[in-house]
C-alpha cells in the first residue's frame, strides 16, 4: 500500500525576541532507504542556558541524517532510542566542555533543548519523545494528544 504525504512547516515567534525551535523532514532518498520510511522532527530550544537554538538546529538535523544510516534489521523504537541516546551524550558533553573551557570568566551558554520524532514505515507509525514539544494526531476533525510532558 502506498500513499501521499504532504508536508509543511510553519513556525510562528512568540513573545521572544529569538526563535529557538527547529523542524524537518527527512524522505527516503533511494528505494534501499524505503524500508526505512519516513522521519519527521521538531525540537524547541530552551532559551534559560542561552544555546537553545544549537542544540534544536543540531538535534534534529543528526536524528534526520542519521536516522536512515541505522541497521535495517533495527526496529524503528531501537534506532530512535539509540540514536536520540547518542545525541543526548554528544550535546550533555558539548555543554560541559563548554562550562569547563568556560572557566571563571563567568557563566557559559548551555544548550538545551526538546525533541519530538515521528516515523512513518509501513502500515505504523513510531513517536519519540522528550520534553514538552506535543504530538497530536488529527483524524476526520478530532484532535488526540499522543504525548505526555514530562521534563
Amino acid at each position: 500500500m502506498s500513499f501521499d504525504l504532504d508536508i509543511g512547516l510553519c513556525v510562528q515567534r512568540g513573545p521572544r525576541s529569538q526563535l529557538e525551535d527547529h523542524a524537518g523532514v527527512r524522505l527516503p532518498s533511494s528505494s534501499q532507504e524505503e524500508a526505512w520510511g519516513a522521519i519527521a522532527a521538531v525540537a524547541d530550544g530552551v532559551s534559560t542556558g542561552g544555546g537553545g537554538r544549537e542544540a534544536a538546529v543540531s538535534t534534529v538535523a543528526g536524528l534526520l541524517r542519521d536516522y536512515h544510516a541505522t541497521p535495517p534489521t533495527w526496529d524503528t523504537t531501537v534506532a530512535l532510542d539509540r540514536l536520540i541516546a547518542a545525541l543526548n551524550s554528544w550535546l550533555a558533553d558539548h555543554n560541559r566542555r563548554r562550562q569547563n573551557t568556560h572557566g571563571d570568566e563567568g557563566e557559559a551558554q548551555v544548550g538545551l533543548t526538546t525533541l519530538t520524532a515521528l516515523v512513518l514505515r509501513g502500515h505504523s507509525y513510531t513517536l519519540a519523545h522528550v520534553g514538552d514539544t506535543r504530538a497530536h494526531l488529527l483524524r476526520e476533525g478530532e484532535c488526540l494528544q499522543l504525548s505526555q510532558d514530562h521534563s
